[in-house]
């Protein structure tokens, strides 16, 4: 179902919708995918959605892409989940898809644990939570494996 992980980039005019890790981590370094398929409608920000999928994927209908299906929250997610929405120079890791949902529909996360310029180019890092929940070591250490960054000392 592809139903482990999301990644969304907004920019001021787009929200891009990822499912696979490898085309999201390649087109943050590029700004390319190997399908962008614009969807020719707007999210409630008023971003122009658009897919970058693998090649694999470009025959696939909007029903059976799940980047599309977790916006339109129509599908659920896998039991380990892991997201990250970048804009505006944060990036917002979560690892519930509801906390992810919640931050596409508000604008801001309802809680959170900020680290300051510990992104992969010093970028802010927003870990997304809930209420009683304490710092959320493991995600921290995962977002940390995946960008190939040092825990702090």
């Amino acid at each position: 179902m592809n139903n482990e992980d999301w990644y969304q980039v907004r920019t001021e005019e787009q929200l891009f919708l990822f499912d696979d890790y490898k085309v999201y981590r390649d087109f943050l370094v590029s700004g390319n995918a190997p399908v962008i398929k614009d969807l020719g409608e707007k999210d409630k920000h008023g971003q122009s959605i658009v897919l970058a999928l693998r090649a694999e994927d470009s025959s696939k209908k909007l029903e059976d892409i799940s980047a599309y299906r977790f916006l339109r929250q129509n599908m659920p997610p896998a039991g380990k989940f892991y997201g990250e929405i970048r804009q505006e120079g944060v990036i917002f890791v979560g690892q519930r898809y509801g906390d992810m949902v919640d931050l596409n529909n508000i604008g801001e996360p309802i809680f959170r644990h900020t680290e300051i310029a510990s992104g992969p180019n010093g970028e802010r890092v927003i870990y997304l939570m809930q209420k009683e929940e304490k710092k959320p070591d493991a995600l921290i250490k995962q977002f940390q494996q995946n960008y190939g960054i040092a825990p702090a000392s």
